[in-house]
């Protein structure tokens, strides 16, 4: 773990050192405070004061007692006379950690003359940095966001039709990953990485406890049966210390069953199949009590229990478990087929890149892209770190078709993967289903109560 800590404090130093040799941060102006950086990076405060330690002995901050720091008065910064390619990045990003920098690596290597500055900026406020860069005179040449910060209703007049410039590429990849990042006939997004969610299973715990391992059409309730054998007070002090399923009230991961229930998602939406899929939760975490429940949207919280074996399934993605494999997952995970329910649908997530009209340098922009999705990149990617391509040939090369089966993106399967901007549309209905849910998520209001709402919430979206 020693290392782990080492990683992120100098990771946040880096991102804080290109803010301010980028100008977004000026000579005299405020760091975010310590309890800030904690909260929008997902960093402890050690990993925190050390990163501005780091920049502290460097020269490039100054801290003033009981005010704050700041970016060092004194501090000048010397225009490069090498081409220099901007990527607007956000935090915390698993993406950014395991490939990015093997993307940078080889596009480097084909263009030596150019500089790649990332600028990185917390996920929670990531469109409003964007355009502060812009305004500061700074615009990105690229942006990377995942398919929920597409949901910002202000995305599309602002980025090129990459289907003018790439469109040899978009034909490589699955229609069903490019389809929902265009809007009419414009592509203003191009995938580069992508996951549907699926279920995950330590193996060993199954061996521990002999729980015979998920196979291809199991049901939910071998699932229920399965969870129910693998809750055990481990030391015996009244205590539940290892759970059959950890499970997520965030938008990106529950939404899996509902999908499997048969939920639209729309005005269309049986009352029933979303009874039955709230009934679900609270029968597994309140009534059986064989899953435990996180409240947060933070990756490394629905990580926690899993990652400590105190639970032995979990939804999750191929991004999700490449990173935690980069935290010394101390077993290899595998994929269970979904269960839930009789509809073989899922969620989908992934990593896009965008080339802003303001950027300043458009051939590198569309350069780098076309290195990103380079076939051979693409392999090593998968092979090297786990994330799934966006290129069907690329997984097929790396995986076999039972992996991939159970991925539920064999053959026709990922048609029936949906990406959630798809069906909540903006960030207004993501936001108010979410806090809607609050007295749902903690037990304190029923099924039938929720689903009503949760149905007018559907049918209003529009």
């Amino acid at each position: 773990m020693r290392r782990d800590n080492e990683f992120r404090y100098s990771r946040l130093a880096h991102i804080l050192r290109e803010q301010i040799m980028s100008g977004f941060i000026k000579p005299g102006e405020y760091l975010l405070s310590e309890n800030e950086l904690c909260k929008y990076y997902g960093l402890s405060r050690t990993s925190v004061r050390k990163s501005l330690e780091q920049l502290q002995k460097e020269g490039l901050i100054v801290k003033k007692v009981g005010q704050g720091t700041i970016v060092s008065p004194d501090l000048v910064i010397s225009p490069s006379e090498r081409r220099t390619l901007r990527i607007l990045t956000n935090a915390p990003s698993y993406f950014v950690d395991n490939c990015l920098g093997t993307i940078i690596d080889a596009f480097q290597t084909k263009f030596p003359h150019v500089d790649v500055k990332l600028l990185t900026f917390p996920s929670w406020n990531y469109w409003d940095s964007m355009m502060t860069s812009i305004e500061l005179g700074q615009p990105p040449d690229l942006v990377l966001m995942t398919d929920r910060h597409f949901a910002h209703p202000d995305r599309a007049d602002s980025f090129l039709d990459l289907r003018e410039h790439l469109d040899d590429l978009l034909g490589e990849l699955y229609p069903r990953v490019v389809e929902p990042f265009r809007e009419g006939n414009v592509q203003p997004a191009i995938p580069v990485t992508f996951s549907p969610v699926y279920l995950a299973y330590n193996p060993e715990l199954f061996a521990r406890y002999g729980v015979e391992e998920p196979r291809a059409g199991w049901t939910k309730e071998e699932l229920i049966e399965a969870a129910r054998k693998l809750t055990v007070d481990q030391d015996r002090d009244g205590i539940t210390d290892l759970y059959g399923m950890s499970l997520s009230s965030f938008l990106n991961r529950w939404p899996v069953i509902a999908l499997q229930n048969g939920v639209k998602f729309d005005e269309s939406t049986d009352r029933s199949a979303v009874v039955d899929t709230l009934n679900f939760f609270h029968d597994v975490v309140y009534k059986q009590r064989i899953a435990t429940l996180y409240h947060s949207s933070r990756s490394t919280s629905n990580a926690g229990a899993f990652l400590r074996e105190k639970a032995a399934m979990v939804l999750t993605t191929s991004i999700e478990i490449a990173g935690w494999r980069n935290e010394n997952m101390p077993f290899e995970a595998k994929v269970a087929p979904l269960p839930f329910g009789p509809v073989k649908s899922t969620l989908l997530v992934a990593n896009t890149f965008m080339v802003h009209k303001e950027c300043q340098d458009r051939e590198l922009a569309l350069a780098f892209l076309r290195t990103t999705l380079d076939h051979k990149l693409q392999t090593r990617l998968a092979r090297e770190t786990g994330f799934l391509s966006c290129i069907p040939e690329v997984n097929e090369a790396v995986w076999d078709a039972t992996r991939l089966a159970s991925l539920n993106i064999a053959n026709r399967q990922i048609e029936n993967g949906y990406f959630l901007h798809e069906l909540l549309g903006d960030l207004n209905v993501l936001e108010e289903l979410e806090a809607e849910m609050e007295l749902y998520w903690g037990g304190l209001e029923s099924a039938e109560s929720f689903a009503d709402r949760m149905i007018r919430i559907l049918s209003n979206k529009s």
